[in-house]
């Protein structure tokens, strides 16, 4: 999926919860996690839970998706890194 072609409006079917697309869009923004958890309004425990794809609770284990919104938030951080690059 390319997200810098796409206008940057919202656009639910667009979602890709996948482990390696959120890896993907953290990594080009370029920043911490901490930095981009903060960015969007989220927990640095919920990045974290985001990039391993699970987490662990008292010996239990729950899978762990981004959600669109988490996701769109993301694409926002990656567009407006590559336009600073320009």
């Amino acid at each position: 999926m390319n997200y810098v072609a796409h206008p940057m409006t919202p656009n639910a079917e667009l979602y890709n919860p996948s482990t390696e697309y959120a890896d993907k869009l953290i990594s080009r923004i370029g920043q911490t996690p901490s930095w981009i958890a903060k960015r969007i309004g989220v927990t640095d425990k919920r990045i974290r839970y985001i990039l391993d794809g699970e987490r662990t609770v008292k010996g239990e284990t729950t899978p762990i998706q981004m959600t669109y919104t988490e996701q769109f938030a993301l694409e926002c951080l990656v567009a407006e890194a590559i336009a600073l690059r320009m």
